[in-house]
Protein backbone atom coordinates (compact mmCIF):
# COMPACT_ATOMS: atom_id res chain seq x y z
CA UNK A 1 0.00 0.00 0.00
CA UNK A 2 1.09 2.97 -1.07
CA UNK A 3 1.67 6.31 1.40
CA UNK A 4 0.87 9.83 0.24
CA UNK A 5 4.15 11.89 0.79
CA UNK A 6 3.08 15.23 1.39
CA UNK A 7 5.70 18.26 0.98
CA UNK A 8 4.94 20.08 4.06
CA UNK A 9 4.27 18.90 7.45
CA UNK A 10 1.06 21.50 8.01
CA UNK A 11 -0.46 19.97 4.68
CA UNK A 12 -0.20 16.27 6.18
CA UNK A 13 -1.85 17.57 9.24
CA UNK A 14 -4.34 19.52 7.30
CA UNK A 15 -5.25 16.45 5.41
CA UNK A 16 -5.47 14.04 8.43
CA UNK A 17 -7.30 15.96 9.93
CA UNK A 18 -9.75 16.55 6.88
CA UNK A 19 -9.76 12.89 6.69
CA UNK A 20 -10.82 12.74 10.12
CA UNK A 21 -13.99 14.78 9.78
CA UNK A 22 -14.25 13.14 6.77
CA UNK A 23 -14.67 9.50 7.81
CA UNK A 24 -16.83 10.84 11.43
CA UNK A 25 -19.09 12.63 9.09
CA UNK A 26 -19.52 9.31 6.83
CA UNK A 27 -20.07 7.14 10.36
CA UNK A 28 -22.89 9.46 11.56
CA UNK A 29 -24.53 9.40 8.46
CA UNK A 30 -24.12 5.41 8.30
CA UNK A 31 -25.21 5.64 11.90
CA UNK A 32 -28.08 7.74 10.47
CA UNK A 33 -29.30 6.04 7.96
CA UNK A 34 -28.97 2.19 9.57
CA UNK A 35 -31.14 3.93 12.10
CA UNK A 36 -33.72 4.89 9.88
CA UNK A 37 -33.64 1.54 7.75
CA UNK A 38 -34.26 -0.06 11.19
CA UNK A 39 -36.57 2.48 12.56
CA UNK A 40 -38.60 1.65 8.91
CA UNK A 41 -38.28 -2.11 9.27
CA UNK A 42 -39.61 -1.90 12.85
CA UNK A 43 -42.41 0.13 11.74
CA UNK A 44 -43.84 -2.18 9.34
CA UNK A 45 -43.56 -5.07 11.53
CA UNK A 46 -45.19 -3.11 13.91
CA UNK A 47 -47.97 -2.35 11.34
CA UNK A 48 -47.91 -5.60 10.39
CA UNK A 49 -48.76 -7.39 13.60
CA UNK A 50 -51.00 -4.19 15.06
CA UNK A 51 -52.96 -5.23 11.23
CA UNK A 52 -53.22 -8.82 12.47
CA UNK A 53 -54.76 -7.84 16.18
CA UNK A 54 -57.01 -5.96 14.59
CA UNK A 55 -58.15 -8.59 12.25
CA UNK A 56 -58.28 -10.87 14.97
CA UNK A 57 -59.80 -8.42 17.30
CA UNK A 58 -62.50 -7.80 14.67
CA UNK A 59 -63.27 -11.55 13.87
CA UNK A 60 -63.54 -12.17 17.90
CA UNK A 61 -65.80 -9.07 17.91
CA UNK A 62 -68.20 -10.75 15.03
CA UNK A 63 -68.25 -13.64 16.70
CA UNK A 64 -69.10 -12.35 20.34
CA UNK A 65 -71.99 -9.90 18.60
CA UNK A 66 -73.39 -12.87 16.70
CA UNK A 67 -73.53 -15.15 20.48
CA UNK A 68 -74.79 -12.03 21.84
CA UNK A 69 -77.64 -11.45 19.66
CA UNK A 70 -78.40 -15.42 19.67
CA UNK A 71 -78.22 -15.88 23.33
CA UNK A 72 -81.01 -12.26 23.50
CA UNK A 73 -83.12 -14.47 21.02
CA UNK A 74 -83.42 -17.41 23.26
CA UNK A 75 -83.54 -15.43 26.24
CA UNK A 76 -86.62 -13.27 24.92
CA UNK A 77 -88.14 -16.74 23.15
CA UNK A 78 -87.73 -18.37 26.74
CA UNK A 79 -88.96 -15.47 28.60
CA UNK A 80 -92.45 -16.05 26.82
CA UNK A 81 -92.39 -19.48 27.47
CA UNK A 82 -92.22 -18.80 31.08
CA UNK A 83 -94.63 -16.01 31.00
CA UNK A 84 -96.91 -18.33 28.78
CA UNK A 85 -96.43 -21.31 31.74
CA UNK A 86 -96.98 -19.06 34.06
CA UNK A 87 -100.08 -18.16 32.79
CA UNK A 88 -101.43 -21.51 32.61
CA UNK A 89 -100.50 -22.45 35.75
CA UNK A 90 -102.45 -19.79 37.07
CA UNK A 91 -105.51 -20.48 34.83
CA UNK A 92 -104.96 -24.28 36.26
CA UNK A 93 -104.83 -23.14 39.95
CA UNK A 94 -108.20 -21.15 39.57
CA UNK A 95 -109.95 -24.41 37.61
CA UNK A 96 -108.54 -25.99 40.48
CA UNK A 97 -109.87 -23.85 42.93
CA UNK A 98 -113.17 -23.99 40.87
CA UNK A 99 -113.27 -27.28 40.72
CA UNK A 100 -112.72 -27.51 44.86
CA UNK A 101 -115.54 -25.31 45.10
CA UNK A 102 -117.85 -26.96 42.82
CA UNK A 103 -120.20 -28.52 45.36
CA UNK A 104 -120.15 -25.36 47.77
CA UNK A 105 -122.10 -22.42 46.49
CA UNK A 106 -120.42 -18.98 46.14
CA UNK A 107 -117.17 -17.14 45.07
CA UNK A 108 -115.69 -17.59 48.54
CA UNK A 109 -115.12 -20.94 48.61
CA UNK A 110 -113.18 -20.41 45.29
CA UNK A 111 -111.06 -17.67 46.76
CA UNK A 112 -110.12 -19.70 49.74
CA UNK A 113 -109.54 -22.82 47.67
CA UNK A 114 -107.16 -20.44 45.37
CA UNK A 115 -105.32 -19.11 48.33
CA UNK A 116 -104.70 -22.22 50.31
CA UNK A 117 -103.25 -23.37 46.79
CA UNK A 118 -100.69 -20.67 46.50
CA UNK A 119 -99.89 -21.49 50.17
CA UNK A 120 -99.71 -25.25 49.57
CA UNK A 121 -97.45 -24.69 46.70
CA UNK A 122 -95.31 -22.00 49.08
CA UNK A 123 -94.67 -24.70 51.40
CA UNK A 124 -93.70 -27.04 48.94
CA UNK A 125 -91.07 -24.82 47.89
CA UNK A 126 -89.47 -23.76 51.53
CA UNK A 127 -90.10 -28.13 52.27
CA UNK A 128 -87.35 -28.47 49.12
CA UNK A 129 -84.96 -25.54 50.36
CA UNK A 130 -84.90 -27.43 53.57
CA UNK A 131 -84.34 -30.66 52.20
CA UNK A 132 -81.69 -29.09 50.13
CA UNK A 133 -80.05 -27.47 52.79
CA UNK A 134 -79.93 -30.69 54.89
CA UNK A 135 -78.98 -32.86 51.79
CA UNK A 136 -75.71 -30.04 51.85
CA UNK A 137 -75.20 -30.21 55.51
CA UNK A 138 -75.48 -34.48 55.51
CA UNK A 139 -72.87 -34.14 52.60
CA UNK A 140 -70.40 -31.91 54.40
CA UNK A 141 -70.87 -33.76 57.51
CA UNK A 142 -69.60 -37.33 55.83
CA UNK A 143 -66.72 -35.37 54.23
CA UNK A 144 -65.28 -34.41 57.27
CA UNK A 145 -66.24 -37.81 58.79
CA UNK A 146 -64.47 -39.23 55.95
CA UNK A 147 -61.61 -36.61 56.34
CA UNK A 148 -61.33 -37.21 60.11
CA UNK A 149 -61.37 -41.23 59.23
CA UNK A 150 -58.39 -40.80 56.77
CA UNK A 151 -56.33 -38.53 59.23
CA UNK A 152 -56.77 -41.50 61.59
CA UNK A 153 -55.92 -43.89 58.90
CA UNK A 154 -52.64 -42.19 58.20
CA UNK A 155 -51.86 -42.13 62.53
CA UNK A 156 -52.13 -45.39 63.01
CA UNK A 157 -50.17 -46.42 59.68
CA UNK A 158 -47.19 -44.24 61.41
CA UNK A 159 -47.75 -45.45 64.70
CA UNK A 160 -47.90 -49.08 63.33
CA UNK A 161 -44.30 -48.40 61.55
CA UNK A 162 -42.51 -46.61 64.35
CA UNK A 163 -39.48 -48.72 65.32
CA UNK A 164 -40.39 -48.61 69.07
CA UNK A 165 -44.40 -49.69 69.32
CA UNK A 166 -42.92 -52.52 66.57
CA UNK A 167 -40.07 -53.93 69.20
CA UNK A 168 -42.81 -53.62 72.14
CA UNK A 169 -45.08 -55.33 69.84
CA UNK A 170 -42.64 -58.13 69.31
CA UNK A 171 -41.69 -58.16 73.22
CA UNK A 172 -45.43 -58.54 74.43
CA UNK A 173 -45.70 -61.57 71.86
CA UNK A 174 -43.04 -62.68 73.07
CA UNK A 175 -43.38 -63.00 76.36
CA UNK A 176 -46.15 -65.31 77.17
CA UNK A 177 -47.45 -64.61 80.93
CA UNK A 178 -48.54 -60.99 79.26
CA UNK A 179 -50.68 -62.51 76.57
CA UNK A 180 -54.24 -63.47 77.91
CA UNK A 181 -54.69 -67.49 78.32
CA UNK A 182 -56.33 -68.67 74.90
CA UNK A 183 -59.57 -69.71 75.55
CA UNK A 184 -60.38 -73.32 73.75
CA UNK A 185 -63.49 -74.86 73.04
CA UNK A 186 -62.47 -77.79 76.23
CA UNK A 187 -61.91 -75.17 78.42
CA UNK A 188 -65.06 -73.06 77.64
CA UNK A 189 -66.73 -76.27 78.30
CA UNK A 190 -65.34 -76.55 81.53
CA UNK A 191 -66.06 -74.00 82.92
CA UNK A 192 -69.83 -74.48 83.21
CA UNK A 193 -69.45 -78.41 84.48
CA UNK A 194 -67.15 -76.64 87.30
CA UNK A 195 -69.45 -74.54 88.01
CA UNK A 196 -72.41 -77.25 88.33
CA UNK A 197 -70.19 -79.31 90.83
CA UNK A 198 -69.63 -76.58 93.14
Amino acid sequence: MAMIHFDSPSVQYLFLALAAVGAAVLLFIGYRLGRWVGSMGATRVIASKEQELFTAQKGFKTVYEHEQAALKKDNSLLMEKVKHLEAKVEDYRKKAAGFGGLFGQGQKRVDAMYALLLENESLEEALLAQNDKLRVERTDALKEQMRSTGYRRVLMSQLLNDDRIKSYVAEVMADEKRLPAPQTAGNAKALPENGEHA
